[in-house]
């Protein structure tokens, strides 16, 4: 409900703090953490170099090879939007953009032209955000030059404290912030206005919100931000976190040469903490909206928010996190039950802000269906605080996080620097404990058996209650007349708090998924292919296993199939249910269970796999640790073999979708998309969106024999293995299961589907919504010659054009926040490209915005790229290039690129050479074959007249 986050690249929803972005174990173990026995302090992690200096300035300095040559540098501020005054709202965010336009040794915008020259791309990796309470800026080094990381302590210092706010430069940004504030408005946006005072109980933060108010971004004088960077930039509230594959004495050594003489301001002003008070009251509002496509009902219990600094709040924190999962799994239970009335509910324990948390629920009801859609999810609540959890719900639970506290603990020594990161930023803003995964390793294990469900349902009846409540109905405007009061929600909550209620029953399944091992098949062939440590096997029934053996992770196998066929081969009539085939079969179960007893049965393995059914294959994608391999390959056996229909989820999967057809055109974004869609899908029968007609044709059983077909015959199918096992080991299991998969010798050739995109010059306008701004995406698109340095000079055309819009769009004209430049070259069915330009802009904006494109795009077509430009993008696509293809995900696409592509596997492209080829002449070249007027289409997305 309200955004706490801006960055330069876009704005979250953000509630919530998770301590990492990395294990499963930190994300739950270190947001999440407990203690057992007598309370104690938490201890700091020893591996984690920290100190003070004189001035208040606070340092984490860690070693960590996840990237190897690499590091992460953040310069984290507790100052915010919250510290503003009447006079400097939005200056916060306003101050982490000047960071970027001008400091002592990176003058105007030479700071973003130097890291892109080393490989550090704007936006992606170079990047900050304000929020209420903090500013946050982000750096990756790479440290295969020391150089480097001595500069990127410089860019840390003078982002700390030498910004020039020269009035000229101010001036010139406020246009991009005012951009970057429309992109935000919506319907989401205007719901938040009108919530959050009650939200926030009418706090400071409601008067605070990062992105600030026109009047002020456009008129204030520089000295209100010089005085708000003067005032709170300052030591004292200020950390600097180093992590990677750095020399920890020797940068700690540089930190504190360069930043002892940070200063604190004389008579500086204290910064306060904003705690928001309870009131002990209740509230209701209605809100509608004619860009809303549903009526939904939200609610939030707000509390005190628990501080767990003592490994009392760890455990508490603890048994938040399983009674948030065990009421997930509660709730995606009931969702398949027949017909409910809700399209989805939710519900949970979590942080808000201003030291509250808050438990929360949501339910988005089907048309007509408030009272019952609310009485069904709520009900779900009630029992939970009536009759508490059974402890079959919560021995799976426990088992589930053990079992991911150990798969962590087997990639301890591949945590990434980002993971760390993360922890001391909580740590230094929050105070949020950072003991190590090895203290967190030994106190779960400990904790975890202890906790009971006495403790869990004592959760449920602190947070689950009827005070400091508020309740919010979301609605579209035509609904406004038929929406319930705050009386009559009240009934509903008195009926069913009234109401003799049934108590959950724990159904399980305690079977194993096959009930005997089918006969296994023989290796019959196999080849090496020494060069990419690749081997190959194929199997009596046809099918081919790829094996790509790696150590990037300790403890993980990724996979991939996929064999010709598809759903092209199906007629017009057929086509809504075989479009349909994978989403509803494959979404019912397998053999005799359905989706909550295999849910329960694979609970604490870590073994899952999808299929996927596209218009010109069929196949399936999955992963699984080394343990549960031959887990994941009787998964893959039984989606082959023994797919589930269900009646019930079918029906409920329908009247879902009827639901989301029946208002999908109140919102402005989906006629706009469903126009790009049309357009260049030639207006074709199988790319056009559902519509009721369609969705009441699909049949169930159509959809089963669609299924059945595409999975019947595995003689053609190509997988992928790739993760860190043992060839030897694993061959026995793939000969069991694969060598086992049907096979019929069918022989099919996929069908191609040509689509026709309109030829010539074409606009495309379209005038929806209230919101006063535009949308403008030019497709510049044609045949194609298709190869790998084709590929890689249209990727270098459009960031080399990239380059120059956010110049000439954002930095010169301050009219556009994110311009955005993506090329495309496909193969199958045609050779193609495609290069979409889009930006979003004022209204008036528009023809004077494309004019600037055409410019930029006629000056490469005169005088090729800059030798600047070149060097940016090879650098940029050399460090990406390396982190990318020191993964699992990089070789499974690889080898199935090269395989579903007929091309001869061999070792990697020579990427040097391949950059070597791009220079101003090719560029130019490229950009007269791709960015001619020949062949483009513009779309502008308006609002509607007033």
């Amino acid at each position: 409900m309200l955004h706490t986050k801006t960055t330069k690249r876009q704005t979250t929803m953000h509630y919530r703090y998770l301590a990492t972005a990395g294990l499963l174990c930190f994300s739950l173990a270190g947001s999440f953490a407990q203690g057992a026995g007598q309370d104690r302090p938490i201890p700091l992690d020893t591996a984690v170099h920290t100190g003070q200096l004189p001035n208040g300035f606070t340092y984490y300095i860690r070693r960590n090879n996840e990237p190897a040559k690499r590091a992460l540098f953040y310069l984290v501020n507790k100052v915010g939007s919250i510290l503003e005054d009447d006079d400097q709202q939005g200056l916060a965010h306003f101050m982490e953009h000047m960071n970027f336009n001008g400091t002592t040794h990176f003058p105007k915008n030479k700071l973003i032209d130097y890291l892109q020259k080393a490989g550090v791309r704007f936006g992606a990796d170079l990047n900050a955000y304000t929020s209420f309470d903090e500013t946050v800026y982000q750096l990756p080094v790479p440290t295969t030059d020391p150089a480097m990381v001595s500069h990127g302590l410089d860019i840390m210092r003078d982002w700390a404290q030498e910004a020039l706010l020269e009035t000229g430069d101010i001036d010139k940004e406020r246009g991009v912030i005012i951009e970057e504030k429309r992109l935000r408005g919506g319907v989401g946006e205007r719901i938040q206005e009108q919530t959050s005072r009650i939200a926030l109980n009418h706090s400071k933060y409601t008067e605070r919100s990062p992105i600030g108010i026109d009047s002020i971004l456009l008129h204030f004088p520089p000295a209100a931000i010089r005085r708000f960077y003067h005032d709170w930039y300052r030591p004292n509230l200020q950390a600097i976190i180093v992590v990677g594959d750095i020399d920890v004495n020797q940068v700690e050594q540089q930190i504190r040469k360069q930043f002892a003489d940070l200063k604190n301001p004389a008579n500086e002003k204290k910064r306060p903490t904003y705690n928001i008070p309870l009131t002990g009251k209740n509230h209701f509002m209605t809100v509608t909206d004619p860009e809303v496509t549903t009526t939904g009902l939200e609610m939030m219990v707000k509390h005190t928010a628990d501080k767990w600094t003592t490994t009392t709040g760890y455990l508490n924190s603890l048994k938040r996190s399983l009674f948030n999962q065990m009421l997930g799994a509660r709730i995606a239970e009931l969702s398949q039950q027949p017909n409910p009335p809700f399209l989805g509910v939710k519900a949970g324990i979590a942080n808000l802000i201003g030291g509250l948390d808050q438990f929360s629920f949501s339910v988005t009801a089907k048309a007509g269906k408030l009272e019952e859609a609310f009485a069904a999810g709520w009900s779900e609540i009630e029992k939970v605080k009536r009759f508490g959890f059974t402890s079959s719900e919560l021995e799976r639970a426990k088992l589930s996080f053990l079992n991911n506290l150990e798969k962590s603990a087997r990639e301890k020594d591949k945590t990434p620097s980002a993971a760390y990161v993360a922890e001391y930023q909580a740590l230094f803003l929050h105070g949020t404990p950072s003991p190590g995964f090895d203290w967190e390793y030994n106190f779960l294990k400990t904790a975890i058996p202890a906790i009971s469900t006495d403790d869990l349902n004592a959760i449920a009846n602190e947070y689950i209650r009827d005070i400091n409540r508020d309740i919010f109905i979301i609605a579209p405007e035509k609904e406004k007349e038929h929406l319930p009061d705050s009386a009559t929600v009240n009934g509903w909550l008195a009926k069913i708090t009234a109401s003799p209620l049934k108590q959950y029953s724990d159904n399980i399944a305690n079977q194993a998924l096959l009930s005997k091992l089918p006969a296994p098949g023989k290796i019959v062939a196999e080849k090496n292919y020494p060069a990419l440590g690749i081997q190959q096997f194929t199997f009596s029934n046809g099918v081919k296993a790829w094996l790509k053996p790696t150590t990037y992770k300790n403890d993980a196998i990724q996979f991939l199939s996929f064999a010709p066929g598809g759903i092209n081969k199906y007629s017009d009539a057929d086509f809504p249910s075989a479009s349909s085939a994978n989403g509803i079969i494959g979404g019912s179960g397998l053999a005799g269970f359905s989706p909550v007893q295999l849910a329960k049965m694979l609970n604490g393995k870590s073994a899952s796999v999808g299929t996927f059914i596209s218009g010109r294959s069929q196949g399936i994608g999955g992963a699984s640790t080394v343990k549960d391999f031959e887990t994941a390959l009787q998964l893959i056996y039984l989606r082959f073999t023994a797919p589930r229909k269900d009646t019930v989820l079918f029906e409920n999967a329908i009247a879902q979708s009827r639901e989301g057809i029946r208002n999908r055109y109140s919102d402005p974004g989906t006629v706009f998309r469903d126009t790009i869609n049309a357009v260049l899908t030639g207006y074709h029968y199988r790319t056009s969106p559902s519509t009721l007609e369609r969705l009441d044709s699909i049949s169930l059983e159509k959809a089963y024999e669609v299924y059945r077909d595409r999975f019947a015959d595995a003689s053609q199918a190509n997988f992928v293995f790739a993760g860190n096992f043992n060839t030897d080991s694993i061959r026995p299991l793939l000969e069991q299961y694969l060598g086992a998969l049907p096979s019929l010798h069918k022989k099919e050739k996929a069908v191609k589907l040509h689509v026709h995109v309109p030829k010539g010059q074409l606009v495309k306008t379209v005038t929806k919504g209230k919101d006063n701004k535009a949308t403008v995406l030019l497709v510049y698109n044609g045949d194609c010659v298709y190869n790998t340095g084709n590929k890689m000079q249209l990727q270098a055309l459009s960031e080399i054009l990239q380059y120059r819009l956010l110049t000439s769009l954002r930095e010169n004209a301050g009219e556009v926040y994110t311009p955005s430049v993506d090329g495309s070259m496909v193969k199958e069915p045609d050779q193609r490209f495609a290069i979409n330009v889009s930006f979003g802009c004022a209204p008036e904006h528009v023809e004077h915005l494309v004019g600037l494109v055409q410019q930029d795009i006629a000056n490469l077509q005169q005088q090729g790229a800059t030798a600047d430009e070149v060097e940016k993008f090879r650098a940029g696509f050399r460090k990406q290039y390396e982190l990318e293809s020191e993964s699992n995900e990089f070789w499974l696409q690889f080898i199935a690129g090269k395989i579903e592509a007929n091309e001869a596997l061999k070792e990697l492209p020579d990427m040097e050479k391949q950059l070597g080829e791009i220079n101003s002449m090719s560029v130019k070249t490229a950009s007269k074959l791709y960015l001619s007027r020949k062949n483009v289409i513009r779309f502008v997305a308006l609002p509607e007249s007033k």
